[in-house]
């Protein structure tokens, strides 16, 4: 059987929209506000729809809608622009990934109602990372309910992601966190991020996760998820250490990946893998790739 290894390159094809322009409720240690001043801000009805027409007839094939959260977890805006993602989708082909953030059984509902496509959900398993990180007093289980309640209002594609050294770099519920997705759901894709010490955040100085962790971490998921996808995604490490966790995720047993470096293609192919180059987001369920290909081409 051919071994593929899939390379994504999200932009401009597969661009980040805020709900929230650059507004949150949080001020987590390791984002403090700072990426959603890189996305669209599509705050309105009215803008996000504008946008999304706009981005449609310059070739887009999807979006991701992310934004900030409230203090309870649960994103911003998110139920009053549910109409506007239903008429997005109405009106355009575009692929709809939503950062979902907490999710009762109503706001469930309503996202699958909207016809969202892929419900992004980042997963944690440590209580002590969600009050010292992120400032919030959720427990783990409020991801778990939020995994069935995407699961149970009948959304196609759940695609959880976990971020590996939320604690100051140090692994904390990153095993528990993994756990909770295969006891919960069957996932479409699972995505392993890695903490990325950011200018302007409480972490900018912090160091950055250990290779050999991020590689338990991958080949955990890997052998508690089997006949999943394992995708690392964008937001890890990109100068000091990004061939290292590339290569430990390679290794692990990683075949999709965004934007990896050149050493870590060529690495691939060495263990005999075919390159695959695909213009979308890494999370991107298989059953869209013939979409996707068929828009953009592939290398």
């Amino acid at each position: 059987m051919e071994k593929v290894f899939k390379a994504y390159y999200v932009w401009p094809r597969f661009p980040s929209l805020s709900l929230s322009g650059r507004a949150c409720s949080l001020s987590c240690k390791h984002c403090n506000r700072v990426y959603l001043r890189d996305m669209i801000d599509v705050s309105s009805p009215d803008k996000l729809i504008r946008v999304c027409r706009e981005l449609k007839e310059r070739g887009a094939v999807g979006v991701l809608l992310s934004g900030g959260c409230r203090r309870d977890g649960k994103m911003m805006n998110l139920r009053k622009l549910l109409p506007a993602i239903k008429r997005v989708k109405e009106e355009t082909d575009l692929i709809i990934k939503l950062h979902t953030g907490i999710v009762d059984r109503e706001l469930a509902g309503g996202i699958a109602g909207a016809g969202v496509d892929i419900a992004s959900v980042e997963v944690v398993g440590s209580e002590r990372v969600i009050r010292d990180v992120f400032g919030m007093g959720l427990k783990v289980d409020d991801y778990r309910k939020t995994l069935e309640n995407l699961r149970d209002a009948g959304i196609r594609h759940i695609v959880p992601h976990v971020c590996i050294g939320l604690n100051a770099g140090k692994l904390d519920g990153e095993f528990r966190a993994i756990d909770l997705v295969r006891d919960s759901v069957k996932p479409s894709v699972f995505v392993l991020i890695v903490l990325k010490p950011t200018k302007g955040t409480e972490f900018e100085d912090v160091k950055i996760p250990d290779a050999g962790d991020v590689y338990r971490v991958a080949r955990y998921a890997k052998e508690s998820l089997p006949g999943i996808d394992i995708s690392l995604g964008c937001m890890r490490p990109r100068t000091r250490g990004r061939v290292e966790i590339e290569r430990a995720c390679l290794l692990a047993g990683v075949t999709r990946m965004e934007i990896p470096a050149r050493e870590t293609l060529q690495m691939a192919e060495r263990m005999g893998y075919r390159i695959r180059r695909i213009e979308a987001c890494c999370a991107l369920p298989e059953e869209y790739e013939g979409k996707v290909l068929e828009i953009c081409g592939s290398g």
